[in-house]
């Protein structure tokens, strides 16, 4: 049996079907083609996200992904009509591993009952696709009306054997999806954390761009540690600005419990002000600086900010010298 329980092709192709760097958007699409060529699959959604609920749906009006409104952005919306010619919309949303933006079942929500108002619709329900691990538990929707997993989906293209070979593809994606969903449920991103991790990047593009930080998403509440990782250091290196603690480290993973190797490495060549220190598993090299909050506004921390980032660039200038043989 090849990975993932994927059953044998029909038409010779018995191999293992392997899909890197899978995204949203693909499952997005997936889902898109099966509500528009399959009555099965619509019927079958339906009855997972309103299961009990006494509407009946008789005929497909459109379906759309990547819907922009004021309020946001709904990955799919499905429209139906019902048995008494009224239409219903399905506004769903789709993750992987992605955190939740600020508010986003809401902003659903706030769409749904603007297409109320607008006539657009008589009813709708928000309906989160993601995968088991993502929502962790079955009763908790993160405030959508419905939750539909990707396992769900997983097991309806396992049962479709009319599909032929296009069904091991499929169920070759949603599998990758699901491996990569383990990660799990990520936090709430945080508005103004959000922005403070968004200036910060603008500033360390334009002043300390060999720190090649990458572009931040949605930051939880929580997001205090601000990670390097230039091409130029090796695995396991990275430098790091702990905003919250005031100090910038060069971190070497899994040396918490041999600080003795980085003083043996590095002792007699630490400029002023460096330490060398544990910080849970790792051992680090260490600069202190000022403090900076990402709950607060950016601006009347830039400066500490830009101490930061000189910091780090100061480190990755020392690190890569100090690792040079003498």
């Amino acid at each position: 049996m090849p990975a993932h329980g994927i059953p044998p092709g029909v038409n010779g192709f018995n191999g293992t079907i392997k899909i890197a760097g899978v995204c949203e958007r693909d499952i997005d699409l997936l889902l898109l083609e099966e509500f528009l060529a399959s009555e099965a699959f619509c019927a079958w959604f339906i009855e997972q996200a309103l299961g009990g609920s006494p509407i009946r749906f008789t005929k497909l009006l459109s379906a759309q992904r990547a819907v922009t409104q004021t309020t946001g952005e709904s990955d799919l919306e499905v429209v139906f009509s019902t048995q008494d010619q009224q239409s219903f919309y399905l506004l769903v949303e789709n993750k992987i591993a992605a955190s939740f933006q600020p508010n986003q079942a809401a902003r659903y929500r706030c769409r749904g009952d603007n297409y109320l108002q607008q006539g657009k619709c008589n009813q709708y329900a928000t309906v989160l696709v993601a995968p088991q691990r993502y929502v962790g538990d079955a009763r908790d929707r993160k405030g959508f009306d419905a939750w539909v997993s990707y396992e769900a989906v997983q097991e309806w293209f396992q049962a479709q054997h009319g599909l032929g070979d296009r069904r091991r593809y499929k169920l070759a994606l949603l599998a990758a999806a699901i491996t990569k969903g383990t990660f799990g449920y990520q936090p709430e991103a945080d508005a103004p954390v959000t922005v403070f991790w968004k200036q910060y990047w603008t500033l360390a593009h334009q002043i300390a761009a060999e720190l090649e930080m990458v572009e931040p998403n949605g930051k939880p509440a929580a997001a205090s540690f601000v990670y390097f990782r230039p091409g130029r250091l090796p695995k396991g290196v990275s430098i790091v600005h702990k905003l919250n603690k005031g100090c910038v480290d060069v971190q070497v993973a899994d040396h918490g419990a041999k600080l003795a190797d980085l003083h043996a490495q590095f002792d007699g060549r630490l400029l002023d002000g460096m330490e060398i220190a544990r910080a849970a598993k790792s051992g680090v090299i260490r600069l202190h600086v000022p403090a900076a909050d990402p709950a607060q506004e950016f601006a009347p921390q830039e400066a500490d900010v830009r101490e930061g980032l000189a910091a780090a660039k100061t480190l990755l200038r020392w690190y890569e010298e100090a690792t040079v043989p003498l």
